[in-house]
This record gives C-alpha cells, sequence and structure tokens, in this order.
C-alpha cells in the first residue's frame, strides 16, 4: 500500500513538472554529494522557498516518504524548520545499504509546478580485508630469472590501492594493479609485482601495503626474498706481490645460495671447487686455498682460476699472479754505428716487477742522459762516439745494466805522438793510428818527395794491420840515419773524408848517469834497512830469553862526540853467575858519516834537455789529450833510452848538488855506516 501511494505521487509529481512550474516554489539550497565510511551519521540539506507541494526524499529514484519520521526506515529523520522550508535528510549508522543516489522534490499545486534538486550521491565506504602475499612469507627466486610475487586486499570499498616497498624503498617498476568485483558493491585490489632479483635481492624483505578511504592507518604485510644463484667467486692473493722463491696462497671465496647447509646432523658445504692455471685443470686441487711453493719469475702474470659450482649453477673468478723480481734485459742493441750529423737512437728493454726504471748515462760520467728503454740523439757528432749504460733499477729486487756502444762514422782520426824517437844505426819505428769510424780505405806515408802506402822504399817499409781500436800503419827505417831524424806525413782516407798529421823521428837519447847512480844508492840503503830490522828483531829475542842478571845497555851513536843514552833496559836475573855466560858482548864501536841526500834529487830539468816521454809497460796504451782516443806505445821494442852526452850531463850533475847542498842544511841527516 505504502508502495502504492509512493508510486501514485511520484507520478502526479511528474506530471505537474511537465504541465509547468510555479513561479515562486524554488530551492534556496540543495543538497550535494557525500561520501562517509560505514557507521557513520551523514545529513543531506534541502531548503525550499515558497513551499507550495508535499515535500519528500527519493533514494535512486524509489520515494522514501513525506513524513518527517520516514517509516519503515528507521535511520532515516527528515530535521529543520518547516517554517523556514527546510527539509534536510539525516542518515544516522550508515550501512552498505545506504549507498545511493539522493534527491529533495516538491509536488505540483493547482498553480505551481514539482521541483526537484540536483541528485546528491551517498557513498558509503568500507574498509578492505587485510592484505595477503599469495606466495607467503617467503618467496624463493632465482638471481636473474623474471619471477612474479601477487599481493591482494578483498572485500574494501572502494577497492583497496596497494603498493610495493623494498628495505624502506617504494618499487614503481614492474608493478601491475587490478581490481575484481567482489559483490555487494565490493571490490578485490589486487598487485603484481614482476621481480628481476640480483645477488644482492637475497635476505631482503618485500612489503605490501594496503590503503583506502575507510581506513585510518594503512596495512602491510611482509615477504622476505630467498635468492637462489650461482657463487659468486672473488680470488685473492696472500701476499699480494709474491717475492721470486718465496710461497704464495690463493684463497677462493664464494657467497652462494644453496651453500652451506645446516641439519641436525651437522652442516655441509653444498659449493664444489675447482682450481685451473691458464686455462689448464689443475688435478686435485679442488679445495678453496691452492698453494704455491718456490714462485719463480716465469710465474709472473699466470691466470689462475677457481670454478666454484652448486645446485644452480658454476661461477668463475679469475687472478693474475704477480711476481716481484728483479730486472732482467730483453733487448739491447749492443752497437750503434750512423753517420755524422744523422739522429741515433739506442735500446735497452727490460722486465721486471714492479716495472724497473731505466737510467741513461755515459759510461765513466754519473749524469743522466735520460730515461726509459730509448736515448735518442737528434743529430750526432764524433763527441757522441762512446760507451752507455743503461741501467734498470727495482726498489726491492735490486738493479742491473748493460752496455751499448755509439759509433760516429766521420772523416779519420790520428790517434799518434807528433813526435817518436829512435835510436842512431839501430832500426826505428814509426806509428799512425787511425782510431775513428768507418775504417780506412788508405793510409800513406810521404816524406822527401817519397810516398808509400805498403811495402818497401830503400831502407823504408810500410806495413799496416788492425789493432783494438783503428787500424795502425808503420813505418820502418832500417840502420837509422842522421837524415832520417826528420818530419813524415801521415794521411788516412776513409768514405767520409781525408785526415794528415805530421810526425817527427827524433833522436833517442840515453838514460843519465846519475838516474843509474840513484837507482845503486836507492838498493844499498833498501839492504841496510832490512839488514837493522833483522838486527833489531834478533837482539829483542834474546833479552826474552835473559835470566835474572840485571844488565843495563847503552846505545852510544857517536858524531866525534858521545850521546846521551836513548834507552835503558834493565834486565833481572835470579841466578847472576849462570847468566853471566848468557850476557852477549858488546857491539863495536860504530861510526856514521853525512852522505849525500839523493831521495830528493830533482829530475825535472830531464824535460828540457829532451827526455822521452815516460815509459810505459809493453802492451800498454796511451792517452791523446786532444782527441781523448787511445793508442798503443810506439816504444815497446825498445830496450833502453837514448844517452844523454857527457856535457849535458855535467851541467845537471853540478846543478843537482848545489841543490843538494842548500837542502842538507835544512833536512835531518842520513847516517850511513863505514
Amino acid at each position: 500500500m505504502r508502495l502504492l501511494t509512493t508510486i501514485v505521487a511520484s507520478l502526479a509529481l511528474a506530471g505537474l513538472v511537465a504541465r509547468g512550474s510555479a513561479q515562486d516554489q524554488s530551492f534556496r539550497e540543495e543538497p550535494d554529494s557525500v561520501a562517509v565510511r560505514q557507521g557513520e551519521t551523514v545529513t543531506l540539506t534541502c531548503a525550499i522557498d515558497n513551499v507550495a507541494g508535499i515535500v519528500q526524499w527519493t533514494k535512486d529514484n524509489f520515494a522514501l516518504g513525506s513524513d518527517r519520521e520516514l517509516p519503515g526506515y528507521p535511520r532515516f529523520t527528515i530535521t529543520g524548520d518547516v517554517n523556514r522550508g527546510e527539509y534536510n535528510l539525516v542518515v544516522q549508522d550508515t550501512l552498505l545499504e545506504d549507498d545511493g543516489t539522493y534527491q529533495c522534490q516538491a509536488s505540483p499545486t493547482e498553480t505551481q509546478q514539482g521541483i526537484r534538486s540536483q541528485n546528491a550521491q551517498l557513498t558509503i565506504y568500507l574498509p578492505p580485508d587485510d592484505p595477503v602475499i599469495e606466495e607467503g612469507s617467503s618467496v624463493s627466486v632465482i638471481a636473474g630469472q623474471p619471477k612474479n610475487v601477487t599481493c591482494r586486499a578483498d572485500n574494501g570499498k572502494p577497492a583497496a590501492t596497494l603498493t610495493w616497498w623494498k628495505d624502506g624503498q617504494e618499487i614503481t617498476e614492474g608493478v601491475t594493479y587490478i581490481t575484481e568485483d567482489a559483490g555487494e558493491k565490493r571490490k578485490n585490489g589486487v598487485s603484481i609485482l614482476t621481480l628481476n632479483p640480483s645477488v644482492d635481492d637475497h635476505g631482503k624483505v618485500l612489503t605490501c601495503r594496503s590503503n583506502n578511504p575507510a581506513m585510518d592507518a594503512n596495512k602491510e604485510t611482509t615477504t622476505q626474498l630467498n635468492v637462489e644463484h650461482t657463487p659468486v667467486v672473488v680470488v685473492q692473493s696472500n701476499p699480494p706481490l709474491v717475492e721470486e722463491g718465496s710461497s704464495v696462497s690463493l684463497s677462493c671465496e664464494s657467497r652462494a645460495n644453496p651453500g652451506e647447509v645446516r641439519s641436525s646432523s651437522g652442516s655441509r658445504n653444498d659449493v664444489n671447487y675447482q682450481w685451473k692455471k691458464d686455462g689448464v685443470v689443475l688435478a686435485g686441487e679442488n679445495g678453496q686455498v691452492l698453494r704455491l711453493n718456490n714462485v719463480r719469475r716465469e710465474d709472473n702474470l699466470q691466470v689462475f682460476t677457481c670454478d666454484a659450482t652448486n645446485a644452480v649453477g658454476t661461477n668463475s673468478a679469475n687472478i693474475t699472479l704477480s711476481v716481484q723480481y728483479g730486472p732482467e734485459p730483453l733487448k739491447t742493441t749492443e752497437q750503434v754505428i750512423v753517420d755524422r750529423g744523422t739522429s741515433a737512437t739506442l735500446v735497452c728493454q727490460w722486465s721486471g716487477n714492479p716495472s724497473p726504471t731505466i737510467m741513461w748515462t755515459k759510461k765513466g760520467s754519473s749524469s743522466v742522459l735520460g730515461t726509459g728503454d730509448t736515448l735518442t740523439f737528434p743529430i750526432v757528432d764524433q763527441s757522441h762516439s762512446g760507451a752507455y749504460e743503461c741501467t734498470a733499477v727495482v726498489p726491492g729486487s735490486g738493479e742491473d745494466s748493460r752496455e751499448v756502444v755509439l759509433v760516429v762514422n766521420g772523416p779519420p782520426i790520428i790517434s799518434s805522438f807528433e813526435v817518436q824517437y829512435a835510436s842512431s844505426g839501430a832500426e826505428g819505428q814509426i806509428e799512425c793510428l787511425s782510431s775513428n769510424s768507418p775504417p780506412p780505405s788508405r793510409m800513406a806515408w810521404t816524406w822527401n818527395g817519397i810516398m808509400l802506402d805498403t811495402g818497401t822504399e830503400g831502407r823504408f817499409t810500410a806495413e799496416q794491420r788492425d789493432v783494438h781500436g783503428g787500424r795502425l800503419s808503420v813505418l820502418t827505417v832500417s840502420k837509422v840515419q842522421a837524415a832520417d831524424f826528420a818530419d813524415y806525413n801521415c794521411t788516412v782516407w776513409n768514405r767520409l773524408g781525408l785526415t794528415s798529421k805530421i810526425i817527427t823521428l827524433r833522436q833517442k837519447e840515453p838514460l843519465p848517469l846519475a838516474a843509474i847512480v840513484g837507482g845503486a844508492v836507492a838498493g844499498l840503503v833498501l839492504i841496510l834497512v832490512i839488514v837493522l830490522l833483522v838486527f833489531v828483531f834478533c837482539h829483542r829475542r834474546r833479552k826474552k830469553q835473559g835470566a835474572s842478571n840485571e844488565s843495563i845497555t847503552r846505545l852510544e851513536v857517536r858524531d866525534g862526540q858521545e850521546t846521551p843514552p836513548k834507552e835503558k833496559v834493565e834486565i833481572i836475573h835470579r841466578d847472576h853467575e849462570a847468566a853471566k855466560d848468557k850476557v852477549p858482548p858488546p857491539p863495536p864501536q860504530r861510526k856514521y858519516y853525512i852522505t849525500a841526500d839523493y831521495d830528493d834529487r830533482d829530475y825535472s830539468s830531464k824535460t828540457s834537455l829532451g827526455a822521452p816521454p815516460p815509459w810505459t809497460p809493453p802492451g800498454g796504451t796511451y792517452q791523446d789529450y786532444k782527441n781523448g782516443n787511445l793508442y798503443s806505445n810506439p816504444y815497446n821494442n825498445y830496450s833502453s833510452y837514448p844517452a844523454v852526452s857527457e856535457h849535458s850531463y855535467e851541467r845537471a850533475s853540478i846543478a843537482s848538488r848545489a841543490s843538494r847542498a842548500s837542502e842538507a842544511q835544512k833536512k835531518p841527516r842520513m847516517m850511513t855506516h863505514v
């Protein structure tokens, strides 16, 4: 009956509205849409000016009635001041069934049309069920393989919003959100997270959080990631840098899942190991530690590999062995030959660990000319010729060096004395040494209009031979005559030019008589010193063998007068009578006279008398101070020097005696026993 009355009223109101509406009946306030949580109270407002018809509320186009108490709807009430046209709808303790579209209406009259308010949507919020991760509290995944994890919160109105978090960081990528109809205006919220797990995700916590307007706070659930992966392998060397000849341990540290498995019976390692050297399996080496003994430099830079295998798969790690050792030459150019005016590069390569520091010096000098494997001269001349040393240094492992010879080709260099000597009537030789590179193509002697390369011309014979340091041309003169003491021109050719040098042959002087006498006196003095030493030794020995007689020995050295005793020796004998026979007789009286002092003879005047240069042992070499080159001694074949003339020696002797007489007053006397 109530339903029929409502329908009739609604149809009548609709018909009246269709025919027209009163001008004075209008809404002063219309209801607005509102959303509330289930159980809350909500008020929909409605105020009409000049109300003429019957005022009622509808829900989803179904009339609730015009009575303010709204019979049949105990939680619904129309409130407000009727005189002011207020018809507010109050819904207490809202339920999901109250959710719908509401409208305030005024029925028509004979003079006015009915009116309807705007639709007001009443939304009732319901909290969802607690969120759930379908995979459970632990999710097993394999590193590198995608895996879907699902979280859902059912029966919410509206559907719950779901978010994913990992270790406090929100995940926004790889998330798919859907809703499902749960009936009675409820919805299920579903979020699917597509994981691409890595090894580092193992043990991390995934969190699913849900929320909707009916909730005061978020709700969440968690799951822990169990990321199974092949072993993560790290190989380490102890010590990192291995000294040659020592030992080293290579350890294979792995992080794997599954790895060590524990049970009631104990634990086991589910990771298996295998070592390789330069890709070749080392038989029997399947532990976590590989021990290498007596490591050699040949082992440097060798690659050792550790394979670690578990149920998921195999992974590997490499280490390159670093062996510390001293410098070792790799490549050295022992000799570099270039022409003058060109560039020259000396090469000296070394290996070592750590890499050696290479320094270049010229032999005989400590000045560093450069560093590195090469030493380059942009433009060279003959002063660059010589031996160079490249020294490699490895800190803590020592140093080594190699020699590189730089030969700069240029015009010939003649390394011979400008004055050479021969004895009259004997065989004489004049030497010309070419010590430069390239070797000479020709060597010739010219004198008195004669030119001779090799062969014999009268009493002159020219010969050439290779010697250490160059090529030697020797001009031999048989039965040297006075006219042969002259100038001789030595000319040398090579592909870069020619060089000439005048060599003067002079007569060799005999050894001065003063030198002979001085040598004899020196020998005599040496003999006397030896005799004196023997005497002192025997005298001291007799004193040690003496018995108990006390005696005083006085040594007197007389120079026409008695001198005070210089030494007093007391010998105490226990048996005086027996000691008498053992006391040696006193030594005979000795007299000493001042002799000539030969130790300061001034021989400097020899040079002014034309003496030859100092003699060197056979096979020795001379230094040419003009160009720094070495050449052999041209006097090796001579047994003696030419004699000084009698007149020259007499002048030297007089000067020497005068000088010695002056110096004798200043120096201590030398005593000679006679």
